[in-house]
């Protein structure tokens, strides 16, 4: 199993990460682009047998986390649910170890939410702050139900997708044309959404009858979405 980084002086980091730390500590490490190989060699020198962990302590020399055991538990997802990633970030430079690159940035993450699924940018921008919030930071551990949760807890316009005219092309519909048609942003039925009519300000059920024959603003109905101002 491949080595992807090490347990050292309370911190889980990647090699480059390692053999700095082990410098700062006045451990000599000769650079090398294996830098596995490097560490086993300096183990050598300082008298510490590499191949049998239990027989020192990761404060005084690292040990390695393989690719099999770099895992990252999520606690932070709704409703209850736990998670994993199989991989794990350097504690010093926040690169992930299997990966081999850093979680881009927020607003990184939020161009990639818009683009990949095809949404307005306030909504990828708090969809992308959520994910950061539950620890899936980074394109690579992101699934379309993970997007999908996090758009149903703020405010987004109902839409539906539909081909239409000759010849045919997409088209985002602001009522649904067909029954349980799902929201193109959340895939939520149109039932499960409200709105905000511009006349009198209340805000209306999809599903229910309404007086004001007007253009309304489309939300979604749910626990922590915030009030249309």
């Amino acid at each position: 199993m491949a080595v992807v980084g090490y347990t050292y002086a309370h911190d889980n980091l990647c090699p480059s990460c390692t053999v700095g730390r082990m410098r700062a500590n006045g451990i000599k490490v000769a650079r090398s682009s294996e830098q596995d190989e490097a560490i086993r060699r300096a183990a050598e020198r300082v008298g510490v047998d590499y191949s049998d962990e239990r027989s020192y302590d990761a404060s005084d020399f690292p040990k390695p986390i393989t690719s099999q055991q770099a895992r990252t538990e999520l606690t932070e997802l709704p409703d209850g649910e736990r998670g994993e990633i199989e991989d794990e970030k350097c504690d010093r430079c926040g690169k992930w170890m299997k990966l081999g690159e850093k979680s881009p940035t927020e607003a990184g993450l939020t161009r990639w939410v818009r683009d990949d699924y095809e949404l307005p940018q306030a909504l990828a921008r708090e969809i992308a702050r959520k994910l950061r919030e539950w620890g899936l930071s980074h394109p690579e551990f992101i699934t379309e139900d993970n997007v999908r949760q996090a758009a149903v807890m703020f405010p987004h316009d109902y839409a539906t997708v539909h081909a239409e005219g000759n010849p045919q092309r997409i088209a985002l519909m602001r009522t649904p044309q067909y029954d349980d048609d799902p929201c193109f942003y959340c895939e939520q039925p149109w039932e499960k959404h409200t709105f905000t009519c511009t006349t009198c300000g209340n805000h209306v059920p999809a599903d229910a009858l309404h007086g004001h024959e007007v253009q309304v603003k489309g939300q979604i109905k749910f626990r922590e979405a915030k009030p249309t101002t």
